[in-house]
């Protein structure tokens, strides 16, 4: 395909929306390295997704901006097949380490430790590997069976499969959270605290705080969902040729829903995950006190024909220290200004 094939708004719109998320998904990426307090293993999940959000607008930039052939095209294709899947993998490892961090929050640093060396790098790879595979009969007009066997397998196991763990696993957080909640209730009209009560309320309020940031990755799941739906519909039509099935608003509004699903991560972030929230606030502080020493800096500095206005001081003379073998010479003392 090239980019004469849509109409020129729909390509300025896309292109901003692309470049949008490029540059929001890499302040995340900046973010999470230049704070060091954000360095953990579920913003190390957040990254990988965001760099998948940032490929995302990538390919869509090149495609409603450059001519394709047929082979870049396929390239093009395979990229898309790539960041999906990898999105998919990433939410689900994410609700993984909150699982792990809400249900056994005891061995969490243990087990998370070693799993994110191997589900990141393993997520990227595989991936990749799938994404590839088309090519194996890209030469071949006639597509048939290796390509259906292909795109159900692909339904099933790499996007079906996992948001099913995803809301397995975010309804055991809702149901511990409840449990969390009630036994709070219980402890706070409880007449006389103790140590063993305060425990169990600093243990109820770690659950409550780590179930806020699994909120956030369980909207985020869902809005990847309802953003490659359409695309995702469109190609099961096509795997069992009822491409007349689809609605043209469908396949019209489909990269957009794409494009807005990489941009609604970082949003996420910076309003409803904490450590984000933070970090947002003090950097937006310090430039605002950065903008107010700038201006009153300014502010301070004369203008032509002016003067400063700087009250006049009395001087008064004070006696000099004099050390060991030292005297002063005549009237030469030092004069400090009050």
């Amino acid at each position: 395909m090239s980019n004469h094939s849509w109409p020129l708004e729909e390509v300025i719109l896309l292109s901003i929306f692309s470049l949008f998320v490029i540059v929001t998904n890499t302040l995340v990426c900046g973010l999470v390295f230049k704070v060091k307090s954000m360095r953990n293993y579920t913003n190390g999940f957040v990254v990988s997704l965001a760099i998948s959000d940032i490929l995302t607008g990538t390919a869509f930039l090149l495609q409603y901006n450059l001519k394709l052939e047929r082979w870049s095209q396929a390239a093009l294709n395979a990229l898309y097949a790539i960041v999906l899947f990898v999105g998919a993998s990433n939410l689900c490892a994410v609700t993984y380490d909150r699982y792990l961090a809400i249900l056994h929050p005891f061995a969490y640093a243990r087990i998370i430790k070693r799993a994110f060396k191997i589900l990141v790098p393993g997520i990227w790879l595989i991936s990749i590997g799938i994404a590839c595979i088309p090519f194996a009969w890209f030469e071949d007009n006639t597509i048939g069976l290796p390509s259906q066997i292909y795109n159900c397998s692909v339904l099933v196991i790499c996007i079906a499969l996992p948001f099913v763990l995803i809301v397995y696993a975010n309804f055991k957080i809702l149901l511990l959270v409840r449990r969390s909640v009630r036994r709070e209730r219980q402890l706070s009209v409880s007449s006389s605290p103790s140590d063993k009560t305060n425990s169990k309320q600093n243990g109820v309020r770690k659950v409550s705080s780590e179930a806020k940031v699994a909120r956030v990755f369980a909207i985020a799941s869902f809005m990847f969902a309802l953003s490659y739906f359409p695309m995702l519909y469109y190609t099961a039509a096509m795997t069992f040729h009822h491409r007349d099935a689809t609605p043209k608003l469908m396949t019209q509004l489909s990269p957009f829903c794409i494009v807005f699903g990489s941009l609604v991560n970082p949003i996420l972030y910076s309003f409803m995950k904490p450590d984000f929230r933070r970090a947002v606030k003090k950097i937006l502080s310090a430039k605002q006190v950065y903008l107010d020493l700038r201006r009153s800096h300014r502010s301070s500095v004369p203008s032509n024909g002016d003067t400063y206005n700087i009250p006049f001081l009395a001087k008064k003379k004070t006696q000099p220290v004099v050390g060991n073998d030292q005297f002063p010479e005549g009237n030469n003392f030092y004069e400090s200004t009050v």
